[in-house]
């Protein structure tokens, strides 16, 4: 996977939210910024490539600090036609409105929403209902096995598609690892459907596991 679909749409609403962030929120703009990086779209297309080789149909999905969320929310829709809805939980309270923005499409359908929620302390509800869980920044928090035990009383048995990196010269990036083994360890797959590693244009190397 080579590319983000930029239609005619997605360029007006990203143009919106780019112009609202540096005039009416200029203290996030840099966060914003670098949320659409290469590096970040170079990781979200990683992810789809491996869904669609593995012959992945997800429905529901729950993305697990998605911050804008700007590139895996088209990348998942315009790939996925079994996708029914998106939830991004994040804990940042500044990202919320900004990520309607970027994704109104979506949002103005009801296919996409934003709840803001610290997913390693706050328990999910008994009636989440979801089968695909997206993080793509466990380098920012707690090994997945916390959530994982947290929230066994409303899964079944989702897909994991985790990413970690091995960038530790971040202040909050409190849980690197060295390997997509050591991500497997830490986040307790049972069923490794892939593994892997990818250095990305800022040189970071991320790691990636996919599976249950």
């Amino acid at each position: 996977m080579e590319y983000l679909k930029f239609t005619p749409r997605l360029a007006r609403d990203w143009k919106n939210a780019l112009s609202h962030s540096s005039k009416s929120e200029p203290y996030i703009f840099k966060r914003v910024m670098d949320s659409i990086n290469e590096s970040q779209l170079e990781s979200k297309l990683w992810i789809i490539q491996e869904l669609i080789e593995l012959n992945v149909k997800p429905k529901k999905v729950a993305i697990l600090a998605g911050w804008f969320a700007q590139y895996i929310v088209p990348l998942l829709y315009d790939n996925f036609d079994s996708i029914e809805w998106i939830a991004n939980y994040e804990i940042d309270r500044d990202v919320k409105d900004l990520s309607y923005k970027f994704n109104k499409k979506y949002f103005e359908n009801e296919k996409y929403g934003v709840e803001i929620k610290n997913i390693m302390f706050d328990i999910m509800p008994k009636q989440w209902d979801t089968d695909t869980i997206i993080n793509c920044a466990c380098e920012h928090m707690y090994p997945m096995w916390k959530f994982r035990d947290l929230n066994k009383h409303v899964q079944e048995n989702p897909l994991y598609i985790l990413q970690s990196s091995n960038d530790d010269q971040h202040d909050d990036h409190i849980n690197c690892v060295q390997s997509e083994d050591e991500l497997i360890v830490q986040s307790k797959i049972n069923h490794v459907m892939y593994s892997g590693s990818k250095v990305l244009a800022n040189k970071s190397t991320r790691f990636m596991v996919i599976g249950r």
